[in-house]
């Protein structure tokens, strides 16, 4: 391996490692982050090769990505659950006395109590006797059948704080673990994690080198620490761009809020260079009067001119997954799992039956519903009249409305983390279902993978999932029937399962059958009318096969082509108007806004789109401020140079 070129900014980190100060490096976008981090630890590795060291970062695709770069028997490379729990989860005793105070902690609801302690009653640490404490996906303090109860990514942290601040040898081990502690993106860390290293085992006689790296512009998730300033850091700056045109560069700098300006990149072979210069690239500011426009975008001659219909090298910006649904095309199934009608119900009359202000007991569905009078809002129709009124809610209603309630309300449950629960994992390199997928989409997951390898050529890999028996050339013209059968888009949900365990493709299943016979009663009912082309485009869309992502899953990647749609629907918490002084007087919702808009908008490596469904003029007076007035363009003028 060629030897890693050591940049001014590493040097001024190890000159901080040599004072045992210590360290922040913030770098904008593109700066190569990841790069001086690996540089640093390459060094280490070279230089004290009995040193230990722990890299710790926020998925497990960076831990993947960064171990892939480094071969050294003393790094330890994790995501911070996965480091804080390899710390204390040894210490059961202890995690169980913290565990004991949070559950009867009144003000930590957070903590909920086993299913067998009452409400008014507090729980004592002999309830945790043989009892063994988990991490897991799920959060559960019901003992299970082999006497083991769970806590989650949300509680592993809090836990974890509460153990430092209550047991100094857990910071003595911390050290003893680890010579060198590196957090990446540090600003999507927990503000707890940040209390354990820099608060307790700073305390300590014995010290370690902690070290950060990231960009407090780019934290983006409520969760994140944001910005370090009040900890004793030396701070290391690097402003280089190797990712931007110059034109973005720019842009960027005009949303940043420190001090870190980006310059491009000194390095002549960067990636935003050309022959040695800076791209200067394209930067588009489109106005229109509202959302549904952006097909004329797609229809000018700028849009295809840009390459912007090339979709391998273009993406498409949207705030939330319901406005990607849409376009994507399993909107009907992104609702099914996030905004059920008949799921708000159930949920609106369990809250009153919990509350005591309604009484459950010996009374129908229908009974219960009518009596509850539940809207969404004031000016809302009741819940149960929308229900009964609506063709794909009515003949459910009408089956089960004579049901005692007691029978059926554990029948209408949707997980709505289930459809989005599957994802690449960079440490097996595949696509795999979360914790939370559901058993019927688990089911089709097989059928999508079965699909897939038929399509793509890979037989024998096909032939050894599939439970149909090939005895002859027979066989082999049925089962290409079959998966012609199998892959047509008129086909419901419900049909394509069918035909999978009618001829063998897959195995029916016990658990599948009491799934659907129980809390996947109603799904199923649904869900199996359903077109599977809703369930194959969604899978195309977590896949990344389609050209639109979310502003928020779109950090840390590179695009040629970015289409950035500044539309936040009805997720209050953002507002792109606030970018150009309307909007929401919410700081909070501003500085939000800012930072997610500086993300997007720097994965850009060649042209950026802005699209703003707006036609507000103060809007477009302000946008003189931050771009040039040949980048700012009305929609209709864009579409009538096209024809």
């Amino acid at each position: 391996m060629a030897e890693r070129t050591i940049e001014p900014e590493v040097e001024k980190v190890f000159e901080a490692i040599k004072n045992g100060q210590n360290f922040i490096l913030e770098g904008g976008a593109g700066s190569g982050k990841t790069y001086s981090l690996i540089s640093i630890i390459e060094k280490i590795s070279n230089d004290e090769p009995n040193k230990s060291i722990v890299c710790i970062t926020y998925t497990n695709n960076a831990v993947a990505e960064i171990k892939s770069r480094i071969s050294n028997d003393k790094l330890w490379v994790s995501t911070i659950h996965e480091f804080i729990w390899r710390i204390i989860g040894k210490f059961q005793k202890e995690i169980k006395e913290c565990l004991v105070e949070l559950i009867n902690d009144t003000e930590q609801g957070d903590f909920k109590k086993p299913r067998d302690i009452l409400d008014n009653q507090s729980i004592n640490l002999g309830y945790f006797d043989n009892i063994h404490i988990e991490y897991d996906e799920r959060y559960s303090m019901t003992p299970d059948n082999n006497n083991k109860v769970q806590i989650s990514h949300n509680h592993i942290l809090i836990i974890a704080e509460k153990m430092f601040s209550k047991y100094t040898k857990l910071s003595d081990i911390l050290i003893d673990t680890a010579n060198y502690i590196f957090v990446d993106e540090y600003q999507d860390t927990s503000p707890l994690v940040i209390k354990i290293l820099l608060n307790h085992t700073q305390n300590r006689p014995k010290k370690n080198i902690i070290g950060f790296f990231g960009d407090a512009m780019q934290a983006i998730y409520n969760s994140g620490v944001e910005s370090m300033d009040s900890y004793e850091l030396e701070k290391v700056l690097k402003k280089q761009n190797r990712r931007n045109p110059t034109k973005i560069i720019d842009l960027a700098n005009k949303f940043r809020n420190d001090d870190l300006i980006q310059i491009p990149s000194e390095d002549v072979n960067a990636p935003n260079t050309d022959n040695g210069i800076p791209i200067q690239g394209t930067v588009k500011f489109i106005y229109g009067e509202n959302v549904e426009q952006l097909k004329l975008l797609r229809d000018s001659s700028l849009y295809k001119e840009l390459g912007f219909d090339n979709s391998t090298i273009t993406k498409e910006l949207r705030l939330t997954h319901k406005l990607n649904s849409e376009m994507a095309g399993f909107l009907d199934l992104f609702e099914l799992y996030n905004s059920d009608i008949f799921v708000k119900l159930i949920a609106e009359l369990r809250k009153k039956i919990d509350a005591g202000s309604l009484d459950a007991i010996g009374k129908t569905f229908e009974q219960l519903a009518e009596e509850a009078q539940i809207k969404v809002s004031r000016k809302n129709p009741l819940l149960v009249d929308e229900i009964k009124s609506s063709p794909v809610y009515s003949d459910f209603y009408n089956e089960i409305k004579a049901t005692p309630f007691e029978e059926i309300v554990d029948k209408i449950r949707i997980n709505k983390d289930s459809l989005l629960s599957y994802k690449f994992n960079g440490l097996i390199n595949r696509y795999e279902a979360g914790t939370y997928r559901d058993k019927i989409l688990k089911k089709l997951d097989l059928i999508y993978e079965l699909i897939e390898l038929y399509n793509s050529g890979q037989f024998n890999q096909f032939l050894r999932l599939i439970k149909y028996k090939i005895m002859s050339s027979r066989d082999k013209v049925n089962l290409a029937n079959i998966m012609i059968r199998i892959s047509d888009t008129s086909n419901t949900i419900g049909t394509v399962l069918n035909i999978a365990l009618r001829n063998r493709l897959i195995l029916q299943d016990d658990l599948f059958d009491d799934y659907i016979e129980h809390s996947g009663y109603y799904l199923w009912s649904r869900i199996k009318n359903l077109p599977f082309q809703e369930y194959m485009n969604c899978m195309a869309y977590l896949r990344e096969y389609v050209s639109v992502m979310t502003q928020h899953k779109v950090k840390g990647s590179e695009y040629d082509n970015v289409l950035v749609l500044l539309d936040n629907g009805k997720w209050t918490q953002y507002d792109f108007k606030t970018l150009f002084g309307q909007g929401s007087k919410n700081t909070d919702v501003q500085n939000r806004t800012k930072k997610l808009f500086y993300v997007t908008v720097t994965r850009t490596k060649k042209n950026l789109i802005i699209y703003m469904p707006s036609n507000d003029q103060q809007i477009i007076e302000k946008a003189r401020n931050y771009f040039e007035a040949g980048d700012i363009l009305n929609i209709s003028d864009i579409s009538s140079a096209g024809k």
